[in-house]
């Protein structure tokens, strides 16, 4: 089987667990390489306005699971990913200047960077920033999950949850710091229904 068939494989047993085998973890390399997924993926601007929390301790992992509807493969995950989006992300904010300057841009060519980024960010108000940025977070989330997958491990994105409760277990710093989602990984212990999905034809368009 080609590399193709391999990882399309991958994706038709990806599902959205919806319950885990609480006794299985996740290798240390595994868990890292997922990690890896999520950090290599790309960015607008290559800001990479993202932090992931990885929940291991199972008195947390069954708190979060209160607030989040009672959702149970929050609980028996292996580890609980919780992706942040940041809201530090105006040209004026220190940490996307520090983003920015790491391109190693001459002065000049730097501001005008910097100048394209403010033009294009700092005339749109707070809610619009956040949702940029969690857009940004579920493209790293898509990458983790494809990449665990690939490697038999399961996992399930989860949108339904209290984020200021969550926000309040985790201690995060909220003027810095949104959840934008919360990704258990692990192994199932549920058995998949059929995968179902239009036909290509029907969700894809070519232009010519």
């Amino acid at each position: 089987m080609g590399n193709k068939e391999l990882f399309l494989k991958a994706m038709n047993d990806r599902y959205a667990c919806k319950a885990f085998d609480p006794d299985r973890k996740i290798p240390k390399e595994d868990l890292e390489y997922i990690l890896e997924c999520g950090r290599l993926s790309p960015s607008s601007f290559g800001v990479e306005q993202w932090k992931f929390l990885v929940v291991q301790n199972q008195e947390m992992k069954d708190e979060i699971q209160k607030v989040s509807w009672n959702q149970k493969q929050v609980g028996t995950c292996s580890d609980l990913v919780i992706i942040l989006a940041r809201k530090d992300v105006r040209s004026t904010d220190p940490y996307v200047q520090k983003q920015l300057k790491r391109y190693g841009l001459p002065e000049d060519k730097y501001q005008k960077f910097l100048k394209l980024y403010a033009d294009w960010v700092d005339g749109r108000d707070d809610e619009i920033l956040e949702l940029w940025s969690e857009k940004q977070a579920y493209i790293a989330a898509a990458n983790m999950m494809t990449g665990a997958a690939f490697i038999g491990i399961d996992s399930c994105p989860i949108e339904g949850f209290d984020c200021e409760a969550v926000d309040k277990i985790l201690g995060i710093d909220t003027t810095t710091f949104q959840t934008a989602l919360i990704l258990p990984f692990g192994y199932r212990a549920d058995t998949p229904k059929e995968k179902k999905r239009l036909p290509l034809d029907e969700v894809v368009e070519y232009i010519v």
